[in-house]
């Protein structure tokens, strides 16, 4: 446990420490289908969480992840009636790079009560590890020297 969210680490440096909000205006816990993940496309009912979180209208998005990264992306609505909103862009990298597979939950949250163009996520339920180790050099300091990040789903 870190004392303080941005301590010092032993090399002096600062320690990266990433807090999501912890209150949303709106959530929702989506299980990914085979299709959410293949083709890139990202598919939600508009009832409900996209009605009222996200704008009305075509609209670049940014998703955050668990690890604080950012992805572009892209809202798409469909003709009115909106049945459905799909999000494209880096949805497809997201996944490959965190690795989501069809049937793995997700939790999105947004801040804002409406027309939200930041949403959160992460897979549930998740415990994260971020792991780095620290060596010494020549002049006696000490450096980070190796680094990795391990995730584990319980």
């Amino acid at each position: 446990m870190l004392p303080e969210p941005f301590g010092e680490g032993p090399s002096n440096g600062p320690v990266p420490f990433f807090a999501s909000p912890t209150v949303f205006s709106h959530r929702l816990e989506k299980t990914l289908t085979p299709s959410d993940v293949d083709t890139g496309v990202l598919t939600i009912f508009w009832k409900g969480f996209c009605e009222h979180a996200l704008p009305n209208e075509d609209a670049p998005l940014k998703l955050i992840d668990w690890l604080e990264h950012s992805w572009e992306c892209h809202l798409r609505l469909g003709s009115a009636p909106h049945i459905t909103c799909q999000i494209t862009g880096q949805w497809r990298d997201m996944c490959k790079t965190r690795r989501l597979a069809a049937g793995v939950v997700v939790k999105f949250g947004v801040t804002l009560p409406s027309n939200n163009r930041v949403v959160y996520l992460k897979v549930s339920p998740f415990i994260g590890v971020w792991i780095t180790m620290i060596g010494l050099t020549r002049d006696a300091k000490q450096k980070p020297f190796y680094q990795t990040e391990q995730f584990f789903m319980l």
